[in-house]
């Protein structure tokens, strides 16, 4: 993931488990422990019982209702998602063994006096410090991507793509620059950059 990508992400997932902690009342006996976010373990669970919900739930029909043995299946799955989830918080002790605080009753977030805690969550590190495996011992550094002069040019030629000089063009929300060199045409991945091309092309319009 990107910077973007993965702030999104964590903010998606934080959300999230503060839906699940209320939906199925995990204060009461502290099934989820508030310093989830320091346990990477705990993170990667929760993540994954959160792509397997929105897989389950999600529908890519026409009216959003499903029926027959289509219904039945992913009831069964449903059945097979909650059991993971018991499991989990039955478990918790695995991650988070000294971790669980004192028992208390079946508290909402929106109720509680720690009105900090999920902003708390917010801002935790997701990897724990821990940083993602890297894909090949030598990985190639990330290239940016190119696109060659004839296809820049019939996308000017079509409208899909505006110049705004001699050295860069504005094509389906993304500004490019020439490689003067090899001829054809960079994608510009610097925000910074990108944004001084959006100035510059603004100002253009206006006069």
């Amino acid at each position: 993931m990107t910077d973007e990508q993965s702030t999104a992400a964590w903010s998606g997932l934080v959300e999230w488990v503060a839906w699940l902690h209320d939906r199925y009342e995990l204060s009461i006996q502290s099934r989820l422990p508030e310093c989830w976010p320091q346990h990477p373990g705990i993170i990667e669970e929760l993540w994954a019982l959160k792509m397997w919900r929105e897989a389950l739930y999600t529908s890519d029909t026409e009216t959003g209702v499903l029926t027959g043995h289509e219904a039945g299946g992913l009831a069964q799955h449903a059945r097979y998602w909650h059991t993971d989830l018991r499991n989990l918080f039955t478990q918790m002790t695995f991650y988070a063994e000294r971790c669980a605080a004192e028992h208390g009753g079946g508290r909402r977030l929106a109720d509680r006096s720690k009105t900090d805690l999920k902003t708390g969550w917010l801002v935790a590190d997701p990897t724990g410090g821990i940083p993602a495996p890297a894909a090949g011992a030598e990985a190639a550094p990330t290239r940016a991507p190119r696109l060659a002069a004839a296809d820049m040019h019939r996308r000017l030629e079509l409208g899909s793509a505006r110049s705004l000089d001699r050295d860069h063009a504005y094509s389906l929300g993304d500004w490019w620059t020439r490689d003067t060199e090899a001829g054809d045409w960079v994608k510009i991945t610097d925000p910074e950059m990108h944004r001084r091309l959006d100035n510059l092309a603004a100002a253009e319009t206006e006069h």
